[in-house]
């Protein structure tokens, strides 16, 4: 689905698509007008039987006539497939001026290519050249058709037919002028086209694919560097103030006890907690020395 995708986007590209497009039409064109032609014809034979038939009478006054399209019978029929099987080889072609690998082609058949013909189980011998000259293509009718009755008359001769009780061979459709077949022509610049419209469109892409990467790398080496973003300035967050904590009343700290005996004790002595004295205010102290 992607491959579809870019060569539809190379086709809508100005620089590829139409061009392009131009390029396999002058293609289809040029192969259109290089091909030769071809040109066709036919002929359409029947064989018949003589009219005083194919026995001969040797009481000359009982000897009657027959219609020949009363005469067609399988008899009639064999003797055409004898003279299309020996009208079709290599070298009767060559003869007739159709060699192998030639630019004239030549069929015989008993009417099966023919797509006038209904029936083909009657005596018929169809013959069609194709040739890229009409000239050529009336040459090698016309002798084909000569052909026909010569090999005709030739078996009929070998067999030793009487000469009276010959087959002959009719044209049912005289020998056509012949018309130009532009088949070929329009195959050719059709496949032209198309095989010059892929290829390109192929080798665009190809190119494309190979420049994408560049492409990328390009802008990263020459775009200049860009300056660094400025740092976001810290937003200053307003801090609860912390809440006062109650003085615990703390707890008397027990004294260590000392030893009587040791060194400190003597000097100092140990202090005891009781009751201090009140000490005497000046007051006191003066009404004391009065009374002494």
């Amino acid at each position: 689905m992607e491959f579809w995708k870019a060569i539809l986007g190379l086709l809508r590209r100005i620089l590829i698509g139409p061009p392009l497009i131009l390029l396999s039409i002058l293609v289809g064109g040029v192969v259109y007008v290089v091909l030769p032609a071809h040109y066709t014809t036919d002929v359409s034979l029947v064989l018949a039987t003589p009219v005083n038939g194919g026995t001969v009478n040797s009481d000359k006054t009982k000897q009657g006539l027959t219609n020949p399209f009363l005469s067609f019978n399988d008899a009639l029929k064999t003797g055409a497939s004898i003279v299309i099987l020996a009208m079709n080889t290599q070298d009767v072609w060559t003869e007739l001026g159709a060699p192998k690998d030639g630019p004239t082609e030549i069929t015989i058949d008993d009417g099966r290519t023919n797509p006038n013909v209904l029936d083909i189980n009657g005596p018929y011998i169809y013959i069609r050249v194709d040739s890229e000259s009409p000239r050529q293509a009336t040459t090698v009718l016309m002798a084909a058709r000569e052909r026909v009755a010569t090999e005709l008359f030739k078996w009929q001769k070998t067999l030793g037919a009487p000469p009276n009780t010959f087959i002959t061979s009719t044209d049912i459709v005289p020998p056509s002028q012949p018309e130009a077949d532009h088949s070929v022509n329009w195959q050719g610049a059709i496949g032209g086209a198309l095989l010059t419209l892929f290829l390109g469109l192929g080798i665009a892409y190809g190119v494309v694919v190979r420049r994408e990467p560049r492409q990328r790398r390009r802008p990263e080496l020459a775009a200049p560097a860009a300056p660094p973003a400025p740092a976001p300035v810290p937003i200053p967050v307003p801090v609860a103030a912390p809440e006062p904590v109650e003085a615990q009343a703390s707890e008397p700290a027990e004294l260590p006890v000392l030893d009587e005996d040791s060194s400190a004790t003597m000097e100092f002595p140990a202090y005891r907690a009781g009751p201090l004295s009140p000490v005497p205010g000046p007051r006191k102290a003066n009404q004391d020395d009065g009374e002494k």
